[in-house]
């Protein structure tokens, strides 16, 4: 084994630890703009009630994937896909929330739902003046989250530097630790699923909010930074 040799090793080892830190996937958050009474997205600052804890009941949030649809070609037994000049997307997404015992969130969805379809009523619409906006994002801040860049941002990684007075890791440079974000906007309930009820079950019921979203941002496409904060296509 030839390759297995010391240096090889040594240099396997330093490849580890300059390839940086990994993203945890449950490192995310979740923000919420319910339609406001004049059916735009409401401008809270998630200090009051409508700004109702959306992250701490979703149990995770699937970014929808990007993909460009293909088409065949054949010659003398060769075959190969080709872009056939189209995206393949719902621009839809769900989101899985446990139910809290007062029914607050799901009053929230019943009434964004209600907009284009009543159960009770019978009464549909087709009306896209109701809209709100997602933002879905990595967890940023100043803490140490690359094992390449220096805590202090001048290359200097002292002890005095490196650790706080409560003697934890310090990031004195927040911008090597950049918050990516996904936004999607003109967005509407498409579905909400009901309440399964057990005998004998202690469980805390979960129930699944389908929306539709009509545009997007996507980091690092469209021209986009990581950060949408940073500039976007569409912002609101």
């Amino acid at each position: 084994m030839g390759y297995n040799t010391k240096a090889m090793s040594t240099r396997t080892m330093v490849g580890l630890v300059n390839s940086g830190a990994d993203l945890i996937t449950h490192m995310y958050d979740v923000r919420i703009w319910f339609p406001s009474e004049n059916g735009t997205p409401e401008d809270s600052d998630f200090s009051t009630v409508a700004g109702y804890p959306i992250t701490v009941r979703a149990e995770g949030f699937k970014i929808p994937d990007v993909s460009v649809k293909t088409y065949p070609i054949e010659y003398h037994g060769m075959k190969m896909n080709r872009p056939a000049a189209a995206l393949e997307e719902d621009r839809t997404f769900d989101i899985t929330f446990r139910e809290d015992a007062a029914f607050d969130l799901r009053r929230r969805f019943s009434a964004w739902l209600m907009a284009v379809g009543d159960p009770v009523t019978g009464g549909v619409s087709n009306a896209t003046q109701f809209f709100g906006k997602v933002q879905v994002g990595t967890i940023g801040g100043a803490y140490f989250a690359t094992t390449t860049a220096s805590p202090t941002g001048d290359g200097s990684v002292g002890a005095k530097d490196l650790f706080g007075a409560n003697g934890n890791l310090v990031n004195k440079n927040p911008t090597i630790n950049p918050l990516a974000l996904w936004g999607f906007y003109n967005v509407w309930v498409n579905k909400m699923t009901g309440i399964d009820f057990k005998t004998g079950a202690g469980d805390a019921n979960k129930f699944t909010v389908t929306f539709q979203y009509m545009h997007m941002d996507y980091p690092q496409f469209g021209g986009n930074t990581l950060d949408l904060g940073g500039g976007a296509a569409w912002m609101e």
